[in-house]
């Protein structure tokens, strides 16, 4: 990751190197390409612009910061705070510790081959962990019980956007000893739905100043607040640029993005990423130019998009001039937050906390998927719909035959993969793009 941020001081060349190295690592992992495979692809394997892998130099320098700093503090004796995806990490960046996403290893793991995280899961599973859970905690079980994280001063976990979650936590808690905060999420998302989560979020400051034993540093507060305002203004403002037909951005843009926000959101390095990505997408979206040279197929992608096999976005542009114009995680819709007083703050951090992806369709009625589905045809124009079924995501699986019948109404060609987006025991990255291929062409659109 350091050799990719220097080497990205250069665009141009890493471009290049990417380009004329393509035929060394596009069609498959083997034992001479799995050390760069997926670091090359993550970078859009030769075929993402110069321009937009500019701005990825940022994001980059954010995770080997954390990374860092989290190694770093378990040898120091600073804090370590695991923050479980899907939520967010700002109020313990207000404190004097660091805070760790211990899922991360299901993308960054893939840098050391494709194996890597099945044999993290499997010990896991040969630990005692459910082979039915979300392959995401079983990451975090496994590479803690290999040393392979920072052992936690303390946990935060959420009660969205599955069961499995909830239920591998309290087996986390009891590996590491570490104590644990659980959001509890309401089921709607109102008034008193935004009432009750506020609640948690000055419990969590509770908590933190409890077992961390300092006091919140609210000046500090506000500063990434304000931080991951900009953040979400940019993102917001690509996802809604990318309704363009052509669209002018590609859905690997915001999916990267959403990881630097799981990991380091508030850090001035993913507020400069978002900007850059930005002005390279609004510059193509006022010329009317698209993200492919011709753009053949509109998809929409429901469900988690593939972190385990990243460049599948990028092989769909390249393949047959399929872009993904909206997706499940990287769809951007959060509120702005008021940093006029600690209130404000804090209240608007909990509806923002309720708008991330995957909470904010998956913490309450089906509805909250259903509505954001039909108005993501109505709005992104898309010529078909590719369901990623998760093993993980019960709650995905459970909705299926609902969203098959609103399909069906709407005419919208649709495909139900039954796969795992980090786990390649359940379908192989071949299987996949076979799939995906399949129907593109039982569909006519190839």
């Amino acid at each position: 990751m350091k050799f990719g941020y220097y080497l990205s001081v250069i665009p141009n060349l890493i471009y290049w190197i990417l380009r004329l190295a393509r035929p060394l690592y596009v069609k498959k992992e083997n034992f001479f390409n799995h050390r760069f495979r997926y670091a090359f692809l993550i970078l859009g394997g030769g075929i993402l612009p110069p321009e937009e892998i500019r701005p990825y130099r940022y994001g980059v320098k954010a995770f080997v910061d954390n990374m860092e700093n989290a190694v770093k503090a378990n040898e120091s004796g600073k804090p370590v705070v695991w923050v479980e995806w899907i939520l967010s990490s700002e109020i313990v960046n207000a404190f004097d510790a660091v805070p760790f996403n211990p899922e991360a290893l299901n993308v960054f793991g893939n840098m050391s081959g494709q194996d890597v995280p099945s044999r993290l899961m499997e010990e896991a599973e040969s630990a005692g962990f459910a082979t039915e859970y979300c392959s995401a905690i079983k990451v975090t079980a496994g590479s803690y019980m290999l040393k392979q994280i920072p052992k936690p001063t303390a946990i935060i976990a959420g009660s969205h956007p599955c069961d499995t979650n909830v239920s591998a936590y309290q087996s986390i808690a009891h590996l590491t000893g570490a104590p644990v905060f659980f959001f509890d999420s309401p089921y709607w998302r109102d008034e008193d739905a935004f009432d009750y989560y506020e609640k948690n979020m000055w419990r969590l400051i509770d908590f933190l100043e409890k077992n961390l034993h300092q006091k919140i540093n609210w000046d500090r507060l506000k500063q990434i607040v304000e931080n991951e305002n900009r953040f979400n203004f940019y993102m917001q403002e690509i996802c809604e640029m990318m309704r363009a037909i052509p669209s002018p951005a590609t859905m690997i843009t915001p999916v990267f993005a959403w990881v630097v926000r799981e990991i380091a959101i508030g850090d001035p390095n993913g507020t400069e990423m978002a900007k850059r990505m930005y002005e390279v997408v609004k510059d193509r979206y006022e010329k009317g130019i698209g993200v492919v040279k011709k753009e053949n197929i509109r998809v929409l992608w429901w469900n988690p998009p593939i972190a385990f096999f990243a460049y599948v976005f990028k092989w769909m542009e390249d393949e047959f001039g399929a872009v993904v114009v909206k997706d499940f995680i990287g769809d951007v819709k959060m509120p702005q937050i008021d940093t006029s007083s600690k209130k404000t703050m804090i209240r608007d951090m909990a509806k923002n906390h309720l708008y991330l992806a995957m909470a904010r369709q998956c913490h309450g009625p089906v509805e909250f998927i259903t509505q954001e589905l039909e108005k993501a045809i109505e709005e992104y124009s898309p010529d078909c719909l590719i369901f990623a079924g998760h093993a993980g995501c019960k709650h995905g699986w459970a909705v299926i035959g609902i969203i098959k019948d609103l399909l069906k109404k709407r005419g919208l060609p649709s495909l139900f993969m039954n796969m795992d987006i980090m786990d390649q025991r359940h379908a192989t990255e071949d299987d996949i793009k076979r799939w995906i291929t399949e129907f593109f062409r039982s569909n006519g659109f190839i």
